[in-house]
Order: structure tokens, then sequence, then C-alpha cells
């Protein structure tokens, strides 16, 4: 089959969404008390921290590296809301595959009941941003997206036509560089105020870091209805509690707790337990998440 065959048939079989008739951000809610979990698995297929985790008798290649990647959802799925590849890692790898449309196709498949969210980080002027759109929908088949805001609404505007498509704008992130922009004259605040005022389709949602809860109870008094996705617990070095804490998640159920190193790359998983050890980990986290809800 050519690729232009392969994206048409992809096209033809995309679903608006496991739910059109619902907006993104019911559906994420609905999923979250459905599986009883705000856990999001981030996945990052990486060479050197694979191969630890792999036959040692093979060849360590971007073919392992997906079929780990494979095996770590299939491992979380019991646990997750959500699943997050990470573009920069799949796009590293690909040498003839589009390995995100592989990816993305693959769970709504196998997992349409999870959340898709495609990490890209997109956004560009209008026209391009509609061409990024298309693909991560369509071709890619993720139920949602990544998005830097600061171009500003007509960047971010043609992720948002479709209500059971969902983008999460960069708002607070958790690296170290979120000092040199975004709270600079408290710009993530801003970004909030906008979110909320072009949610008129009711799927915009926010990424917030888990490194920086101090933050955290401002962005949530200015967007309550926004789901929120978190990243930073785990390797990075969030603290879970504190975080859910700073949100008020107890009584505003709209947020996703990603990690990513911590579940794919498990303390002492082997070729041999590799999947054991990804389900304990997932489940681990799972539970510590809804432990913090009571």
């Amino acid at each position: 089959m050519t690729s232009a065959e392969t994206v048409r048939k992809r096209k033809q079989s995309s679903e608006p969404s496991a739910h059109p008739e619902l907006s993104f951000n019911i559906w994420l809610e609905a999923t979250c008390r459905r599986r009883l979990s705000h856990l999001c698995v981030g996945l990052d297929p990486d060479l050197e921290q694979i191969k630890p985790v792999t036959d040692p008798r093979r060849t360590h290649n971007v073919e392992t590296c997906v079929q780990a990647m494979i095996l770590a959802a299939a491992a979380a799925a019991p646990y997750a809301a959500a699943f997050k590849p990470n573009a920069a890692f799949f796009e590293a790898l690909e040498e003839t595959l589009p390995l995100m449309a592989h990816m993305g196709v693959g769970l709504r498949e196998n997992y349409p009941e999870v959340i898709s969210i495609c990490d890209a980080k997109r956004g560009d002027i209008g026209n391009t941003s509609a061409r990024y759109a298309e693909a991560v929908f369509e071709n890619q088949n993720f139920h949602s997206v990544t998005v830097n805001p600061l171009m500003g609404y007509d960047a971010v505007e043609p992720f948002l036509r479709n209500p059971a498509r969902g983008a999460f704008l960069l708002c607070l992130t958790s690296n170290p560089g979120a000092d040199d922009f975004l709270l600079k004259n408290e710009l993530y605040l801003r970004i909030a105020e906008k979110a909320v005022s072009w949610n008129s389709n009711n799927n915009v949602g926010l990424v917030v870091g888990a490194t920086r809860p101090e933050y955290l109870e401002k962005i949530r008094q200015i967007a309550p209805d926004l789901p929120l996705l978190i990243p930073g617990i785990g390797a990075q070095g969030g603290q879970l509690a504190e975080t859910l804490d700073a949100i008020g998640a107890r009584s505003n159920r709209a947020f996703l707790i990603n990690a990513s190193r911590s579940l794919i790359y498990p303390e002492g998983a082997t070729s041999d337990n590799y999947s054991e050890r990804v389900a304990a980990a997932a489940q681990k986290l799972k539970d510590e998440i809804n432990s913090c809800l009571i």
C-alpha cells in the first residue's frame, strides 16, 4: 500500500471521537470517572533507556523502541485514563515509517476508551496550524494535542474547531526555563485567562507543571473548568500530594497526572519482567493519586 493510500485509509476510518456527541472536556472527566483514574502515561521511546529492558540478544533499533512502547501501553492500560506519546522521541526514530501515526492509530484502535494526547507542542500561523491539526487529528488520529499558545488565537483556533478534539495549551511548564518568560509579569496567568475566553467549544485544557505547586492555585482560580494536564511527577521531582492540594483536586476532578520515565522505565525492569514492572508502577501511581482524593 502506498503512503497516500495509507493516509486515505486512516482518514476514512477516523472517528471524530470515541463519543462524538460529547465535547472533549466533558468526555475527559467522564473517562476519569468511569476508569477511576487520573493517570496519564507518557510514552517517550529513548533507545538508551530501552536497552536494559529489552532482549539483550536483539539489535536495539527503531523496532525494539516501538515494541517497548506497545508493551508499556498494554501493561499500563488497565490503570490509565490517558496516553501521551511525545512526538520528539518518535520523530527522532523515524526512518521510513510515520511512527506517530502508527502509535496514534494503534492507541485508538486498541484502547478506544482511553484518551490519547499527542505531545507535540504545536503552534504556528493560522494556515500552518490548520495543517498541524489535520495531521494530528486525522492522519495520526489522536483525541487531543499539546499546543504552544504564544502566537495567539489564530495559531490556536485550528485545533479547537472540532469540539470532540482537545488542545492543552502550555501555561506553566515544569522546566527551569519557565522563569525566563512564563513567570515574568505573570504571563502564565494571562495564558490561563485567554484559554478560558477561547473555550467556547469546551475543548481547551492547560499544561501546568507539578514542580511549581505554589502557582497552581492561582491558575485553578482563573480556570476552574479547564482540565489540567500535569507533568513533572516522578523523575522531574514534583510532589503528588502537594500538587493535588494546590489544584483543589478533591472537589475538582478535571485533571490528569502524567508520568513518563518512572512508568515506562521502572526500577528493576528487565527483558523478562518489563510488562509486569510497568503494570505495577502504573497501578501504584494510580492508587496514590486516588488516595489523595479521599
